[in-house]
């Protein structure tokens, strides 16, 4: 059993956790489609990339650290 390789929490935690950011990720993915037919790369959704991401970590850290303690 020493031999195991140990389990991260946090990727179950995330999956965990999308479903409480629909709104993040349905502005990411409308952003997304906005620009598609950008040529020029001047275009992004980084801000919702990172809102969508920044919803589900704030959700994810609570339960998290408490099975780190």
């Amino acid at each position: 059993m020493a031999d195991e390789e140990p389990v991260d929490p946090k990727k179950y935690l995330e999956e965990q956790c999308k479903p409480k950011c629909v709104k993040p990720l349905l502005e990411y993915k409308a952003c997304v489609k906005r620009i598609e037919g950008d040529e020029s790369g001047h275009k992004h959704c980084t801000g919702q990339y990172f809102d969508y991401w920044h919803c589900i970590d704030k959700c994810v850290a609570p339960k998290l650290f408490e099975k780190l303690k």
